[in-house]
């Protein structure tokens, strides 16, 4: 539950809500302050702990990536994972594929997720050079 909105925090609400893929908090930290300048790393930090907190934002984790963070969405959507920048996408991608028939007995779905791995258009364009 918030207490307070302060113009940090609206800030940082801002970034994570138009940003178009999940941000580490380094990346969070560097958006915000073109917006803010003097916003301090602390103030990053605990902002995404009252965002998480409140069901605003979910964290999006994969082996050997920092943790980053995006706007709770309703939609389903995968996630890209540049294998030469590290950086991870957003891809809308509903999938429409029936559970398995044969599911392990007793076993209860309650999600899933689909990661696609490759290079990013900014690495690719880099690469050709």
């Amino acid at each position: 539950m918030r207490h307070r909105t302060t113009r940090q925090l609206e800030t940082i609400e801002s970034v994570l809500q138009k940003a178009a893929r999940p941000l580490a908090i380094a990346e969070l930290h560097a958006a915000a302050l073109e917006r803010l300048p003097g916003l301090g790393i602390a103030t990053i930090y605990r902002a995404v702990r009252e965002l998480s907190d409140a069901g605003s934002i979910v964290s999006v984790t994969y082996a050997g990536q920092p943790q980053r963070f995006e706007w709770a969405v309703a939609r389903h959507h995968s996630h890209f994972i540049c294998h030469t920048c590290k950086r991870v996408f957003d891809i809308e991608a509903p999938l429409d594929v029936p559970l398995p028939e044969k599911r392990p007995k007793g076993f209860l779905f309650q999600g899933d997720e689909v990661i696609y791995y490759g290079q990013c258009r900014d690495c690719r364009k880099r690469s050709k050079k």
